[in-house]
């Protein structure tokens, strides 16, 4: 399906509603239920078109930082090193920190686990009180990662980002989102 000039993929799942997803390589893919019309479909795209033009743009910004960057001559042992270096710098400064704001918010145990990830700084499965942190969050200041795990903890008690999460953000880190637009501007 072809619409506004952008090429998308449509996949028909077992799923409720309509899902749009833009992945970093630009591609667009639609998840939608069996039953849904080809015309709700595009009605629904239309209706995110300014969003999904702005996503698009910004994807292609992102590439176009990646590729300016200087191009890694490491080895894949090399690079495996590397990783594990950051993994520990990273696990060394994360665990005291999650532990501090999961006491502090008043939230009872968690997991969390690091893992490379490509377009988010962190990810929480609320129901499994799981969070994942992003490997490369080792290369950012310790006020951002304190901003990440207090975001994902947040989640914890509220999964979407409505007035109650923000609320919570603003209790325990009133410059929360000053932190947020930093990391906004670093390419991941």
């Amino acid at each position: 399906m072809t619409i506004d000039g952008i090429d998308i993929d449509v996949q028909y799942k077992n799923v409720r509603g309509i899902r749009m997803v833009v992945y970093p390589n630009k591609r667009v893919r639609i998840s939608a239920p069996f039953l849904i019309s080809e015309k709700t479909i595009q009605d629904f795209v239309e209706s995110r078109i300014n969003w999904l033009h702005r996503t698009l743009h910004k994807m292609e910004e992102r590439n176009k930082l990646k590729e300016d960057e200087p191009s890694s001559d490491l080895t894949p042992l090399q690079q495996l090193v590397e990783e594990q270096k950051q993994y520990q710098q990273l696990m060394t400064y994360l665990k005291p920190q999650f532990d501090y704001w999961r006491t502090r918010m008043g939230l009872p145990p968690a997991n969390f686990t690091i893992r490379k990830m490509h377009t988010r700084w962190g990810s929480c499965t609320p129901a499994k009180r799981t969070i994942r942190f992003n490997l490369l969050l080792a290369k950012q200041p310790h006020r951002n990662i304190d901003y990440i795990i207090v975001h994902e903890l947040a989640h914890l008690r509220y999964a979407n980002h409505g007035t109650q999460f923000k609320q919570l953000l603003s209790q325990f880190m009133p410059d929360w989102r000053e932190r947020q637009k930093e990391l906004k501007q670093t390419v991941l």
